[in-house]
């Protein structure tokens, strides 16, 4: 018994689904095969496991009087697409720090394409500020985390801007 020529047509339609949706998938594959990137951040687990120490130093910082300023921390900092100067005070009781570790890293969601970590310098004629340049390679939203180290501690803060 023969089929009927809708039943053949409804067949081969199908058949083609399949036949993309292999297709799709095995391309899906691939792709994700060749982005894979790792973990973004390094010792991830370790931090995770700390996780509440590092709440606990952050509180402890703040409240010993640490803390960043400079146009950054501003609400809406004027960073455009391309090369930024910035600098930042980094301060415990408004007294300058000198000697720190300060760096800035940037970082844009769902791809670790663009992300860097910049070292700002110390000024050498205005002690505790620190400057660097920061660059963006692409408009819209990065999420910046500025820490600071001094004496084995250290300050992090982080926030998003959007780049223009």
């Amino acid at each position: 018994m023969a089929l009927h020529k809708s039943m053949k047509v409804a067949f081969v339609w199908v058949g083609i689904a399949f036949v993309a949706l292999i297709s799709a998938t095995a391309i899906t594959i691939r792709y994700a095969s060749e982005g894979y990137t790792g973990p973004i951040e390094k010792e991830y687990y370790e931090k995770g496991l700390n996780y509440e120490k590092a709440i606990l130093e952050q509180k402890n910082m703040i409240a010993a009087g640490y803390s960043f300023d400079g146009d950054l921390f501003s609400k809406e900092p004027k960073l455009e697409r391309g090369k930024n100067r910035t600098i930042i005070r980094f301060s415990k009781s408004g007294a300058a720090i000198t000697g720190a570790k300060l760096e800035i890293q940037l970082e844009r969601s769902a791809t670790d394409l663009w992300n860097r970590t910049i070292q700002l310098k110390e000024d050498s004629k205005r002690p505790g500020e620190y400057s660097g340049i920061l660059e963006f390679s692409e408009t819209g939203r990065w999420i910046l985390t500025v820490k600071g180290e001094n004496s084995g501690k250290t300050l992090r803060r982080t926030f998003e801007v959007e780049i223009r």
